[in-house]
């Protein structure tokens, strides 16, 4: 994560099959792409919960499960490399919510939060004055051009204080963009899935929760559809020279309760499940059994570490 309730029969309308067209949908089908097997994770809860193709200028750019009592997202899920859009980056003023929650009526498209409010979802006046950054769970610092912008949603963000959000930053988002970097350049595709878990009893303007953990997984592997693969199908760029190859799958997570003086943790994949009390959070990826789960780590160990030497 980077620096920077009404009754749920209100949101009815919105999660029955067909009745809108656009990014709150009723399942993933329309964009599973940025899923692992095209299977979302696993053992989370669903109810009261709204899942989100987050859409800006007519692309696709990750998905989000929401919680609409808390006002914050369970987990986004996204790919790596994975570019759409031409527009040069850029970190929009205020931050983008999602119309749709609110009205099944409302655009598709994810839009300016300015001078809004909604009982369902943070807006960017929910975080004014209150001493919380905006932490995304898909940073902004692992896409380009409007990829990158749309990451600026708040159904992307969790509250989290300033410091911890920086170190979570450093300790975590930094290293997956690094493992994920040496994956795309072995000729293989990153998956990941980042989210946040147990509640706090602190909340922004009486509404917005802020979370007491963090987390995310990645899973290195190939597309289980290159021929139908959007990600695919879009520029991508080189990792440069001095990036190692490897030349097996793998898998590695991260967690950290979000105090400032708490480092974050890795683990296996497999360990962050049970953590959670989720079912997988990928639908096969080495490191995440029991078999392979030690070997993974070792492996992970000396990807970090190599290239942290370079």
């Amino acid at each position: 994560m980077e620096t920077e309730s009404l009754p749920f029969l209100l949101l009815l309308p919105i999660l029955i099959p067909g009745a809108v067209q656009g990014e709150v949908i009723q399942d993933f089908s329309q964009c599973a792409w940025f899923f692992q097997g095209k299977v979302p994770p696993q053992g989370f809860d669903t109810q009261n919960r709204v899942k989100i193709c987050q859409r800006y200028r007519n692309h696709y750019h990750f998905v989000t499960l929401y919680r609409t009592e808390l006002r914050n997202p369970v987990y986004s899920a996204y790919r790596y490399p994975c570019t759409m859009g031409v527009k040069a980056k850029q970190r929009p003023r205020p931050w983008f919510y999602e119309p749709q929650i609110d009205d099944p009526h409302a655009s598709a498209e994810m839009s300016s939060s300015n001078d809004t409010s909604s009982d369902h979802q943070a807006v960017d006046a929910d975080y004014q004055r209150s001493g919380y950054d905006r932490g995304h769970l898909y940073p902004f610092s692992l896409n380009k051009n409007d990829s990158a912008t749309a990451t600026c949603t708040l159904t992307n963000a969790v509250p989290q204080k300033h410091k911890a959000n920086v170190n979570w930053a450093k300790e975590a988002e930094s290293v997956v963009l690094k493992l994920a970097k040496i994956c795309h350049k072995s000729g293989r595709l990153t998956y990941v899935v980042t989210g946040s878990a147990n509640s706090t009893t602190i909340k922004l303007k009486n509404k917005v929760m802020v979370p007491e953990v963090a987390w995310t997984a990645l899973c290195c592997t190939s597309s289980s559809s290159p021929n139908n693969d959007p990600c695919l199908n879009n520029h991508v760029w080189s990792e440069g020279p001095d990036l190692p190859r490897y030349d097996k799958d793998f898998s590695a997570a991260f967690k950290k309760r979000m105090e400032p003086e708490e480092p974050a943790v890795r683990l296996t994949v497999r360990e962050l499940q049970n953590e959670l009390k989720v079912g997988k959070i990928f639908e096969s990826c080495r490191g995440t059994s029991a078999d392979d789960e030690e070997e993974t780590f070792k492996d992970v160990t000396y990807l970090i570490e190599t290239e942290m030497s370079n």
